[in-house]
């Protein structure tokens, strides 16, 4: 009984810290990207509305990431493109779908308020710092 019990807080410790760094990480990313957000019209009214904002586009968002990035590479893939037209073509959809999540956690929070402006800039700069990903996919696959 003391085994399974010491299983159990152990799981339960480790679980903990994991949440723990994935929550900081993401509340560097929130306060990061609302700062260069806040240049161009981004309101909030505390630091937990910004995570909160953050968070929820990264879950609105997540079916639409994959689908940018799995896009590209098939047609890549299939040769109806090169390689710089599917970064272009990732680029410009990742921004699309960054955009689209952002507004969509934007309508329906209260406590944010973003301008079109600073979601287009934040989403362009997130797509931009993942075209060394998308490069590394693409170059696995083929």
């Amino acid at each position: 009984m003391k085994e399974k019990l010491k299983e159990l807080a152990g799981a339960l410790l480790g679980y903990s810290v994991v949440a723990i760094v994935i929550l900081a990480v993401i509340a560097v990313i929130a306060v990061v990207g609302g700062s260069i957000m806040s240049f161009f019209g981004f309101e909030y009214e505390s630091l937990g509305s910004i995570i909160l904002f953050f968070i929820i586009v990264m879950i609105v968002g997540f079916p639409l990431e994959i689908l940018s990035s799995a896009l590209p590479a098939v047609f890549a893939e299939l040769g109806r493109c090169t390689e710089k037209q599917a970064v272009v073509l990732y680029v410009l959809m990742d921004t699309l779908f960054t955009a689209v999540s952002m507004a969509a956690a934007d309508y329906f929070m209260d406590s944010v308020s973003a301008s079109d402006l600073s979601i287009l800039v934040i989403s362009f700069l997130f797509s931009l710092t993942s075209i060394k990903d998308f490069r590394e996919k693409l170059g696995k696959d083929r």
